[in-house]
């Protein structure tokens, strides 16, 4: 086979190699995940066999991912080291080149250098800084347990590529969890707004003070015994809190009147859930919390209101909050009535399964209280 023959089959393993590698970073964007699977390509690649990739934090080196695992004594002291105490770093990180040491044992290292590499009993190293968008962001630590004369110039150019796919997707795994910071702090943002809507809601309307926190808590807890998916409680929690905001339309002579409700205030009070829709259908963000709020006076043999739906049509979040709301509201003393017992409560609530509400929630919900042993204290919900 003639060398150009060679030149060419090397070239595309080469190519081959780095895809795999960059195959594999591009499949996370954990930056844990990132680096270490960085770290394992690149010793892969290069037939070594320890490697480690320490990030720069200002004048500080962090030990991000190390292949094989450290030993069980291997110094904390160099899990984070002063950049100042390894100068090889500092230089191929500020020179953006690699460096080279072909025998430990004859290089002038410093005492923090040479224990670590004494620690994981290396002959040779490589340094190659890891570069992402013109910024340094660490190094690339390759070596052999025995003596290497020098790199090739195929392995050099191989660990500038290494570095280069390291570099982009150690950035943008940092852009994603940014990104992901953010988003989870606009959540919080958002969740602590919502909260504030529903205490100034129960201020309102003061009989139900404690209400819609308590009623929140058990529709998490029972929407997860039914199996709803962890991504769906913070809905079911959102909607919880939010299931009598379209009261805020409501005039306070119905909403905090003493007396029973006559039947032109009944029917005013029963348009709540069409108000909560209006108010929130078009935060895009609450779309899917909006089950509870139009749905929860649903029944499920279809008298319930504002649509008449009936049986599974009514969204599962709203059938477990339809069963909490009653229970609330029958085990809360109310100014025209004193608060039944449990007991009673679920007695009314097992004679409406079937009717109000969805057998199966009933049965999950009976079974919970039952099992709690918690009595009378556990939750309560409001009339309309």
């Amino acid at each position: 086979m003639c060398p150009e023959q060679l030149d060419a089959e090397a070239v595309r393993d080469d190519v081959a190699l780095l895809l795999s590698v960059s195959m594999e970073l591009a499949e996370s964007l954990d930056v844990d995940t990132v680096l270490q699977t960085a770290v394992e390509g690149a010793t892969h690649v290069l037939g070594l066999g320890s490697g480690a990739i320490y990030l720069l934090r200002d004048d500080e080196l962090v030990l991000g991912a190390t292949t094989p695992p450290l030993p069980a004594d291997f110094p904390a002291s160099l899990r984070r080291a002063a950049l100042a105490d390894h100068p090889h770093v500092r230089r191929s990180v500020e020179s953006r080149t690699p460096i080279f040491i072909s025998s430990v044992a004859a290089a002038d290292l410093t005492p923090e250098e040479a224990k670590a590499v004494e620690g994981r009993g290396l002959v040779s190293l490589l340094y190659v800084p890891v570069v992402a968008r013109d910024r340094a962001e660490g190094v690339l630590i390759v070596g052999t347990t025995t003596e290497k004369a020098e790199f090739t110039q195929r392995e050099v150019d191989l660990c500038r590529a290494l570095s280069v796919e390291i570099g982009y997707a150690l950035a943008n795994a940092r852009l994603y969890e940014s990104v992901e910071a953010a988003a989870r702090d606009l959540r919080a943002a958002y969740d602590a707004t919502l909260e504030g809507w529903s205490r100034a809601l129960e201020m309102r309307d003061r009989e139900t003070a404690g209400h819609t926190e308590r009623v929140t808590a058990l529709a998490v807890d029972l929407g997860r015994a039914l199996g709803l998916p962890e991504d769906r409680l913070g809905d079911v929690r959102r909607g919880a809190l939010l299931h009598d905001i379209g009261k805020m339309a409501v005039p306070d002579s119905i909403l905090r009147k003493g007396d029973k409700l006559t039947d032109a205030e009944w029917e005013t009070m029963r348009k709540h859930p069409e108000y909560a829709y209006r108010l929130l259908s078009s935060i895009n963000y609450l779309a899917p919390a909006l089950e509870i709020p139009y749905c929860h006076h649903e029944r499920w043999d279809g008298s319930g209101y504002p649509r008449g739906l009936k049986g599974a049509e009514i969204p599962l979040a709203a059938r477990v909050f339809a069963v909490i709301d009653v229970y609330d509201a029958l085990t809360s003393d109310r100014p025209y009535r004193h608060a039944w017992t449990q007991e009673a409560a679920l007695e009314h609530i097992r004679s409406r399964a079937g009717i109000d509400f969805d057998p199966a929630v009933v049965d999950a919900f009976v079974q919970r209280v039952s099992a709690s042993g918690e009595g009378a204290s556990l939750p309560a919900a409001d009339r309309g």
